[in-house]
């Protein structure tokens, strides 16, 4: 039995009352209104649905370092649970539970690649015909040590002196590394991803560090800073060099044609012997 408030309005009766939903009222209910009037009663009724839908609940389960925001080290076994209501069911990243009522269980071994990955949850219940739906998710973060990608910091460097450049390099890890390359003799620290003024003396190999509270990891970088003169000089020597063979050329064409010149020829003087013709003397006049 409830407790209305009545209020009248002329021959109008409004009955006013307020139900608590309760666990134990769970189910298919009845709300009842009766008026009586000089022995005479009169009824009416509606049909009410009481039902629980809490949830989903998640769970991961493993060396957790921060309940708020859900953090393993790499290598640790994780088992990501999903429940709700008892008639709720509930699927775990696209796995359903085996039935209405059950938890989803989803077991993994944490690495890098889950690292920021996020579980959803999706609990579905029929009402009356009506399905209801509310999810979930959690996301997991992995601490790992940190790793330099080759591919995004170059090995071998080739830059002219007193020219600004950028030296490029990343590293990737769990918590955030500290990157840092420093020259193999004399342990000066280049910049990374900032604009700086190269030297000669900048020439080497360089170890670039890593490191982050998981562990360390190295690189070797191999700088060479060529003299900006370097390339005048050659250029020089070259034309130089071009000049010599030209000079040496013309010089020997010259010689080989004077020699030509200067050169002895032998005449054909002919034959000094003429051949003689036997003449008679002429004869007097008379004879």
């Amino acid at each position: 039995m409830l407790h209305p408030t009545v209020v009248s309005h002329g021959d109008t009766l409004m009955a006013t009352a307020t139900a608590t939903a309760s666990g134990e009222l769970e189910g298919a209910q009845e709300i009842v209104c009766n008026v009586t009037l000089a022995g005479e009663s009169r009824k009416t009724q509606e049909n009410l649905t009481i039902y629980s839908f809490w949830g989903p609940m998640m769970n991961l389960s493993g060396t957790l370092r921060n309940l708020s925001q859900p953090t393993v080290p790499e290598g640790t076994t994780v088992n990501v649970t999903c429940a709700a209501g008892a008639q709720v069911q509930v699927t775990l990243d696209g796995v359903p539970a085996v039935a209405p009522g059950q938890l989803a269980l989803l077991q993994l071994n944490a690495t890098e690649r889950d690292d920021r990955r996020s579980f959803f949850c999706n609990a579905t219940l029929e009402v009356d015909g009506v399905v209801l739906h509310r999810n979930r998710s959690v996301q997991l973060r992995v601490l790992y040590g940190p790793k330099i990608d080759p591919a995004k910091c170059p090995q071998h460097l080739t830059w002219k002196d007193k020219t600004t450049q950028v030296l490029q390099c990343q590293a990737r890890g769990n918590p955030d590394p500290q990157l840092r390359c420093l020259h193999e003799a004399s342990s000066v620290q280049v910049p990374i991803g900032i604009p700086f003024r190269v030297r000669l003396n900048y020439s080497g190999i360089y170890y670039c560090q890593a490191a982050n509270s998981q562990g360390m990891h190295s690189l070797i970088v191999v700088m060479n800073v060529q003299d900006c003169n370097s390339l005048t000089v050659t250029i020089v020597l070259g034309v130089l060099t071009i000049l010599g063979l030209v000079t040496v050329i013309a010089a020997l064409m010259y010689v080989f044609g004077r020699h030509k010149r200067s050169d002895k020829y032998e005449v054909n003087q002919g034959s000094a012997w003429l051949p003689l013709a036997s003449k008679q003397p002429d004869e007097a006049p008379g004879e």
